[in-house]
């Protein structure tokens, strides 16, 4: 079963963010603002229309590497502060 889950998991998180996206825009009227809370892997921005504006609060990119350092670079204590230092700051 995990075989064949790393086979599909990409695939499968890509229609997922297909349907967020549709459903997102179906539901997302003019002039209203939505906030949605997802993981740094998914990537639904290039679903979304063009008419749709997307303000990341967190550079998406650091988040995967918080991730990446956490998991799989247990010696790299520096670097696992600095990130962690920015993924604790203020939201402006």
């Amino acid at each position: 079963a995990f075989i064949k889950y790393k086979l599909v998991k990409n695939r499968l998180l890509n229609k997922r963010d297909e349907f967020i996206a549709k459903r997102i825009d179906e539901t997302l009227n003019q002039g209203q603002t939505g906030v949605i809370f997802i993981g740094a892997y998914h990537n639904i921005i290039p679903e979304l229309p063009e008419d749709i504006q997307v303000k990341e609060i967190k550079d998406t990119k650091k988040v995967k590497e918080y991730q990446k350092v956490l998991l799989y670079r247990k010696g790299d204590t520096k670097r696992l502060e600095e990130l962690s230092k920015y993924l604790l700051s203020p939201v402006c």
